[in-house]
């Protein structure tokens, strides 16, 4: 993702369903007696319905923190209409988006299109019948472009399930990663080149820099400025764990030799994070609010330059770097190379995934699928992407050389109030279903974030085989990982804030065996048996 668009709870960041979200899931099947994949018909309406005539459709985005766009208010959204003849009335969420849409299948009260996530929720409603299949429509209907030249064949590939079908619209796409993920090291730019600017290719050379922060006893407002923070703690124990060569996404790596996947404890690079972390936390170098900080907290905190350096997606610094410069111009957050855990090992940064974080689904309670399928073969077209992402030509975009480029200045009008200048203009203001392809920040970027994100995409890795494994939220081992996915933060806090390296070690494999007694072993098994017939 990227700093203009609405902030996402980052699918790195987010956890499998909870065991609340499970259990309502699981009451389905129960009520309603068993699951049917039939297909029924398109209604009759619909069918016999003018092809031109204007249809407005209701529709969410199953997530709390977004807001409803307003159809119609930006010349984009009016563009859309004209073309396909299609509105979307968008509805917002109260709560946990998954726990909302496990009662509306309940009660089979949902809209007829709906953005959600990629997990057992999802495949919830693909069992019980209540989606149309994507490619089903594309051939009823005459819009195989979809599924064949609007959206690469690695990501269709990876969406389709077990049964063929394919029943979600990518919401993020890409080829290979771009714009997508953006862990990174950022340093604040005044103290290191207070420091001499000195280059750390390890973590222990990392460390001793950390030591040096320390030592000089800075501070902000009377407060002391700590050498690191982070936001979170499990993601960024994977995320440090890849240092030392891991590929661990989403919890999980793929054992090449013992050719299984596994969970991202089980790895011997995360026990070498844990002592690191542990050593941070002992000297006094890592902030202990870290472990209880909000994501509000913890970025005023970041606004308020409480850290020298800040392991986080380095989009989501850009705010606290311009609060920082408003006092001092060289006061910035810059993205530096990932150190490697031990000399001579290839660091790894966030793995990738080419399908995005969710997808769109048209669910059996929309009233015309067929315009709904228009509605989505424009959107995705080259003409809808370059409209959605860059606007109406000659207002924001001008042709250059065959390729559109934003006007002079409007990058600049974006960067000011991406929220306020999408509503006006229409630029990045959906945001629905973007093929990354399109996107503008390839020549429109400014010089610093773009040498920012090229020091994170060159390190990151593909991940989407890893990322598209979805345990079935009734079977014993969704149940199994929901629970073990609850604890982990608080185990992996206690690890971290151990009082030694043997106690971390000690504590590290307590953990292992606690989870191997939740059923760690048939998570692996279920995860292992998906990763192959993907891949087969």
């Amino acid at each position: 993702m990227n700093g203009v668009s609405y902030r996402m709870k980052s699918w790195k960041r987010k956890l499998p369903q909870t065991v609340l979200a499970v259990s309502v899931a699981a009451s389905l099947t129960a009520c309603s007696g068993g699951a049917s994949n039939e297909t029924p018909e398109t209604p009759a309406a619909a069918e016999n319905a003018d092809p031109n005539a204007p249809v407005t459709v209701e529709a969410s985005w199953m997530y709390e923190w977004w807001k409803p766009k307003v159809w119609g208010s930006d010349p984009v959204t009016k563009a859309l209409t004209e073309k396909t003849g299609v509105t979307f009335q968008f509805n917002g969420v109260s709560g946990d988006g998954n726990e909302k849409a496990s009662i509306m299948l309940l009660a089979k009260d949902y809209p007829e299109v709906m953005w959600m996530d990629r997990g057992p929720v999802l495949d919830k409603y693909i069992a019980a019948g209540a989606l149309y299949p994507i490619d089903e429509l594309a051939e009823k209907y005459g819009y195989k472009d979809i599924l064949t030249k609007h959206i690469p064949q690695g990501a269709v590939d990876a969406l389709r399930k077990p049964d063929g079908h394919v029943y979600g619209i990518p919401n993020w796409f890409n080829e290979k990663g771009e714009f997508s993920v953006g862990g990174s090291f950022s340093v604040r730019n005044d103290i290191y080149a207070k420091l001499g600017t000195p280059q750390f290719k390890t973590v222990d050379e990392l460390t001793e820099y950390l030591r040096k922060v320390r030592d000089s006893k800075l501070t902000i407002d009377g407060k002391a400025v700590y050498a690191i923070g982070f936001q979170g703690v499990t993601e960024n124990v994977e995320r440090i764990a890849n240092l030392w060569g891991a590929q661990n996404s989403s919890s999980r790596y793929y054992d090449a030799g013992e050719k299984r996947v596994k969970h991202f404890i089980r790895g011997e690079s995360t026990l070498n994070a844990l002592k690191w972390m542990n050593t941070l936390y002992k000297e006094k170098l890592l902030d202990p609010e870290n472990f209880t900080y909000k994501t509000e907290q913890f970025d005023e905190a970041a606004a308020k330059g409480r850290y020298a350096v800040i392991v986080a997606n380095f989009w989501d610094l850009w705010k606290a770097s311009e609060v920082l410069k408003m006092t001092d111009p060289q006061a910035f957050y810059k993205a530096v190379p990932h150190p490697a855990g031990t000399a001579g090992v290839k660091p790894n940064g966030d793995g990738y995934d080419k399908t995005g974080w969710n997808v769109a689904v048209i669910t059996k309670n929309a009233k015309n699928p067929k315009k709904i399928m228009e509605f989505f073969n424009y959107y995705l077209s080259p003409e809808g992407q370059i409209l959605s992402f860059y606007g109406i030509e000659g207002q924001t975009w001008e042709n250059v050389n065959g390729k559109p480029m934003l006007k002079p200045g409007v990058y600049e009008e974006i960067m000011k109030d991406s929220e306020g200048y999408g509503k006006k203009t229409g630029v990045r203001y959906l945001d629905l279903n973007q093929y990354q392809k399109y996107n503008w920040e390839r020549d429109a970027e400014a010089p610093d974030r773009r040498a920012d994100r090229a020091l994170v995409e060159a390190v990151n890795f593909d991940a989407t085989q890893l990322r598209i494994l979805t345990l079935n939220g009734e079977s014993k081992e969704g149940i199994a990982f929901a629970n073990m996915t609850s604890a982990i933060d608080t185990e992996l806090t206690k690890i971290i804030m151990a009082g030694s390296q043997e106690e971390v070690v000690t504590l590290y494999n307590e953990l292992i065996k606690k989870l191997e007694k939740q059923g760690l072993k048939g998570v692996e098994d279920a995860w292992t048996a998906m990763y192959n017939e993907k891949n087969k």
